[in-house]
């Protein structure tokens, strides 16, 4: 790779995701179904738009120099040509965005306490809805690619009306949904190790009555271990809050 070529401001490419966990900054390309953890933070901070750095409080450590030939500038140049190989990164600002995390309300509240002493009940009604929810699920992410299941999921949820619980008689009925899907869910699959197709099949429950969360993921660095959830302002619906606050947001959709 050129010098020429590093003076350029490269940036994410759409289907490319960042956040910053620990030391690390961690992408999700949507493209290939990859997770890329890069150490130090700091690393391509002269070279990508935007790129987050994470130091601890009252340390400073400075970018490396772009016109040292070291074998830190060897590595970079390794680094930026096999993202820019990959798709992961462009140059042209129509097409690409600034590294910049996204931005979440913290996880606080359960929808649906997981406990013994919390009734849950489903209807036949709900029982259909799993159904059809848990089969398109399914065959989605059986079939298609994780980029196209995620933007169907971001294109549904972008041209409906979104529904947040607002009054107690609302969240009354959202909580009610979400604890038939979990009364319902132990019958058909286990969420341990299946978070993907539990959280779609959520969101596609909910949809069937019009009721749109959000489809949350998180990495944890050290070590690497990738999580999704569905939740709503600071309320989780399929999890607890103390296990997802584990977790680096780094795409919300």
């Amino acid at each position: 790779m050129g010098r020429s070529s590093l003076s350029e401001p490269y940036l994410l490419s759409p289907h490319v995701h960042v956040c910053v966990a620990g030391k690390h900054v961690v992408l999700l390309d949507l493209e290939r179904d990859k997770y890329l953890s890069v150490e130090p933070a700091h690393r391509l901070s002269r070279w990508v738009r935007g790129w987050p750095v994470s130091e601890p409080p009252g340390v400073s450590t400075p970018p490396p120099d772009p016109a040292a030939n070291s074998g830190g500038r060897v590595a970079e140049d390794g680094l930026l040509s096999r993202m820019i190989a990959q798709g992961m990164l462009v140059t042209d600002p129509k097409v690409g965005k600034a590294a910049v995390p996204v931005v979440t309300t913290r996880p606080e509240t359960s929808l649906v306490e997981f406990d013994l002493h919390t009734p849950l009940a489903a209807t036949a009604a709900h029982l259909g809805h799993f159904l059809m929810a848990y089969a398109g699920a399914k065959s989605a992410l059986q079939f298609r690619s994780i980029k196209s299941v995620v933007g169907a999921a971001a294109r549904r949820r972008a041209r409906t009306e979104t529904r947040a619980a607002a009054s107690p008689a609302e969240l009354g009925k959202v909580r009610g949904l979400v604890g038939a899907f979990l009364y319902l869910r132990p019958v058909f699959f286990t969420a341990r190790q299946a978070c993907l197709l539990d959280s779609l099949t959520l969101l596609n429950f909910l949809a069937r009555y019009r009721i749109f969360p959000q489809w949350v993921f998180g990495v944890t660095a050290n070590p690497f271990y990738a999580h999704c959830w569905v939740q709503q302002g600071d309320a989780v619906f399929n999890d607890t809050p103390d296990f997802v606050r584990g977790f680096t947001p780094i795409l919300v959709v």
